[in-house]
């Protein structure tokens, strides 16, 4: 037993300087990966695991004479590797690990712990590919947590930098309200959310919504979709609404999969807004019915079809695009001309204005005689039968007729 302890203390011993530092190296590299896929107090599960099974490995086909912590170093690697690879990538990976270790035991046994290396290795791969050791193996939509963030900014990192970025600050500063991650055995896969409506309490907006993209095509986006909505009805919301946008990268729209999604969910594009992300860029917004919600009777149309401009603001994840802030009057429009003018002076290429249905279709000509254009509505979003009417206005073509 004395041969045995000293054998799980050699963990902490190793051959030199060089044996050391190539296994902090393995550790720290192979450690971020699989950090980010099970989240730290996993990962040092794992590393436990790796370690102490590895020496016993070890300690009963060769004895007490080896060390080092290259059973965590080699478990810790080949998970991170096959958790961010790609279902193919995987079988490769897989190949050559195999063959690593393979030409080890060929060639030295008798130097390294080559069984030490097999066992860490099979930990570790076993864990990415028949589930974690720690959690259970179906798919489980579970609310976020910060120690989450890293995880899920990797995985939006993926499709897209920009919004990783916002996210992870979004979810470091405490905005995790509502967001939820898709786990399958312990491990993040996906992250989904939503957000309140700020002015109808009975709708809500779809959040950050990703899937990794090793676990895309299996129909596990449409599985964390349809969780959501069970979530969103026990809340009585019988709406949600899905920004985004036709961005592309070389041609390649980057949200063409999330738009499959959608449509084969049953959403539909409810409004398109052209270059209102930015010029080629535009908004897209689907609908998608709670068809278990409840209606009620809800209230009638605004007594008020007037409305006055007091202000404007720019529009989030947009590059010179401005809202319209306005309020209710009894008729006629108020201080239209003075709020394009500022916004044109601040250098805004565009103006949205958002209204009711209602108000939008009593002063439509008045909007078409400022050269606004009707982008289209989303249907039943302040209650059935009273919409969101969105209108746009060029101001660059505004302010190229005005130079000629």
């Amino acid at each position: 037993m004395a041969d045995l302890g000293d054998a799980i203390l050699g963990v902490l011993r190793h051959g030199g300087s060089g044996h050391l530092l190539f296994n902090l190296v393995m550790i720290a590299v192979g450690g971020a990966q699989t950090e980010r896929a099970i989240g730290s107090l996993r990962m040092l599960g794992l590393a436990a695991l790796c370690a102490g099974a590895g020496t016993l490995a070890q300690y009963a086909v060769t004895g007490p004479a080896f060390v080092g912590a290259s059973g965590i170093a080699y478990g810790l690697v080949c998970h991170g590797l096959l958790a961010a690879a790609g279902s193919r990538a995987r079988l490769w990976l897989i190949a050559g690990i195999m063959a690593v270790l393979f030409l080890e035991a060929l060639f030295l046994f008798d130097r390294v712990s080559v069984v030490t290396h097999a066992v860490g290795a099979l930990i570790g791969g076993s864990n990415v590919m028949f589930g974690s050791l720690f959690g259970s193996k179906g798919p489980v939509l579970k609310p976020m947590k910060l120690t989450h963030a890293g995880r899920v900014a990797a995985i939006i990192e993926e499709t897209d930098e920009d919004d990783a970025l916002e996210a992870e600050q979004g979810f470091l500063a405490g905005d995790l309200e509502g967001m939820f991650v898709l786990m399958r055995g312990g491990e993040v896969i996906g992250v989904t959310g939503y957000a309140l409506d700020e002015q109808v309490p009975d709708v809500a907006w779809l959040s950050w919504t990703y899937l990794t993209e090793a676990e895309t095509g299996a129909g596990l986006g449409g599985w964390m979709l349809n969780a959501l909505l069970g979530k969103l009805k026990a809340l009585g919301i019988r709406k949600l609404f899905i920004a985004t946008s036709d961005y592309a990268e070389d041609g390649v729209p980057i949200y063409a999969a999330a738009h499959r999604m959608y449509e084969e969910f049953g959403a539909e594009i409810e409004l398109t807004v052209p270059d209102y992300h930015a010029p080629g860029e535009a908004r897209i917004v689907y609908g998608l019915e709670n068809p278990e919600f409840e209606h009620k009777p809800e209230p009638g149309e605004h007594p008020e079809i007037g409305l006055a401009i007091t202000g404007a603001a720019r529009e989030p994840e947009t590059d010179g695009t401005a809202g319209l802030i306005w309020e209710g009057r009894p008729a006629g429009i108020a201080g239209l001309d003075d709020q394009l003018e500022k916004v044109r002076r601040d250098g805004a290429r565009m103006a949205v204005l958002v209204l009711p249905s209602d108000i939008s279709e009593a002063n439509a000509a008045a909007f078409e005689s400022h050269a606004f254009g009707k982008c289209g509505r989303l249907s039943d979003y302040f209650a059935r039968g009273l919409h969101q009417d969105w209108w746009s206005c060029s101001l660059e073509a505004d302010r190229a007729a005005t130079k000629n």
